[in-house]
């Protein structure tokens, strides 16, 4: 989180990780299995993962009520091949207290996204056009062991 309550962009992103599920309920995030940095895919590629992108973002108070716009992009980091673009956008309000700002939750599935090779791959993100955190994997190839 930046310590600066005036910064340029007025978003932090305070939980950014790979996990086995999650969703949000009632505004909080559930991770289950959070903190994966190897999959293994038994079947051969192009191959799609059953893994979640889970990640919190937390609009300080001058920022709150406005419009925002986030993307979330996936690709190998030695070829820069992209494999996936989702762009978001979003707007929090809520009742609170003065000087109080506001977290925004998001739960992204990864089924349905085709990943073409194994290797390590990036997932990187940013908010308003403002680099905000970046997480790693490695997909790995096991399908001859089966």
């Amino acid at each position: 989180m930046n310590p600066d309550p005036l910064a340029d962009s007025g978003l932090d992103l305070t939980t950014l990780t790979l996990c086995d599920y999650a969703n949000v309920r009632e505004g909080m995030l559930n991770i289950v299995s959070g903190g994966v940095t190897r999959i293994a895919t038994h079947s051969g590629f192009p191959s799609e993962v059953d893994s979640y992108i889970a990640m919190s973002v937390y609009v300080q108070p001058h920022r709150v009520g406005a419009a925002h716009h986030g993307r979330v992009i996936i690709r190998f980091p030695d070829t820069a091949e992209e494999i996936a673009r989702i762009d978001f956008e979003f707007n929090v309000d809520a009742e609170r207290h003065p000087g109080e700002g506001l977290f925004f939750p998001f739960a992204l599935p990864l089924r349905g996204i085709g990943f073409p090779h194994a290797g390590q791959i990036d997932i990187s993100v940013s908010l308003n056009d403002q680099p905000a955190g970046l997480v790693s994997f490695w997909l790995i190839d096991n399908s001859s062991s089966h």
